[in-house]
């Protein structure tokens, strides 16, 4: 930059030179209004911008501007890594152990539950009943090692007398795992005195289970599930009426409790029952009192 400066101030300082030279010589011309005299006239603009130009190159101070310093952005900050695995959404509880194909075990609260699904009834694994195994072993495809939901219904107990809870379950999609079991033939709708939410899905489920001859609707298990005629039951020492009189019906349930449901009850319509499974008919509630039934709450 000084260079260049300095070179600019000996370019005005000759042109002026020049410039007063040549107005000397020309002041010089006798003749007034000769060619020299319009030569000076001519000359004199240009001697003025090479002196303003000098001066101005004269005075001139090189000037340093600092560049405005640069605006600069804070850096975004680093996202958090992705989990390497999807968090258990809530209400989600683990299942730890399978028992047969309607009792499950959990881990709830920091300890392992037993929880027996409520609406279905499957074969028994300790009887061999025809279609255990595949109950047992759907269950756990279905369960093993994975989350669910734990639903609580209103309508039944907490808990049965077994200790076991009495819940819905669920699968982590929202899908009821007594419904995929009954719908694949693996159990039977089971109502426990009293019905349940979601028991009309349950039956439409089972009657297309019957409808095609799955699991415990096939051939092949019908045929290992009917025994001979159970023996008609020893006649009251009173006299009893009609046999056609004797509408109560004494259910077993699931887990061996023994319950009877009378005429206009809430869940006689739904009742069927089972001699096969010991269960039976009574003409008087009093005589299926004494046999160890016990009323319907409903």
């Amino acid at each position: 930059m000084s260079s260049l400066l300095s070179a600019r101030r000996r370019l005005a300082a000759t042109a002026l030179a020049a410039a007063l030279a040549g107005g000397l010589a020309a002041g010089c011309t006798p003749e007034a209004d000769g060619p020299g005299t319009q030569a000076t006239a001519a000359a004199r603009p240009i001697a003025q911008a090479a002196t303003k130009t000098a001066a101005a190159h004269a005075t001139a101070r090189p000037t340093t501007e600092k560049p405005a310093p640069a605006k600069t952005t804070p850096a975004a900050a680093p996202k958090a890594p992705s989990p390497s695995k999807k968090p258990v959404a809530s209400g989600l509880v683990a299942v730890v152990g399978v028992t047969d194909g309607d009792t499950i075990k959990v881990r709830l609260a920091g300890k392992t539950e037993r929880v027996r699904v409520i609406g279905i009834d499957t074969p028994e694994l300790r009887s061999h009943d025809c279609y255990a195994q595949q109950a047992a072993s759907r269950m756990q495809s279905l369960v093993q090692s994975k989350s669910v939901q734990l639903l609580a219904d209103p309508t039944q107990d907490d808990r049965d007398r077994y200790g076991r809870l009495l819940r819905h379950v669920r699968l982590a999609d929202g899908r009821s795992v007594a419904e995929l079991l009954i719908a694949g033939g693996f159990g039977r709708e089971y109502t426990y005195d009293v019905a349940y939410n979601g028991q009309a899905a349950h039956l439409r489920a089972q009657a297309a289970a019957k409808a095609a001859h799955r699991g415990i609707w096939s051939s092949g298990c019908l045929a290992a599930v009917s025994p001979a005629p159970a023996p008609a039951p020893a006649a009251p020492p009173a006299p009893a009426a009609a046999p056609k009189s004797c509408l109560i019906k004494g259910n077993i349930a699931s887990d061996g409790e023994k319950i009877y449901h009378v005429p206009g009850g809430a869940f006689y319509d739904v009742t069927k029952i089972s001699e096969s499974k010991g269960e039976r008919w009574f003409c008087t509630e009093s005589e299926a009192q004494a046999a160890g039934w016990r009323p319907s709450k409903r």
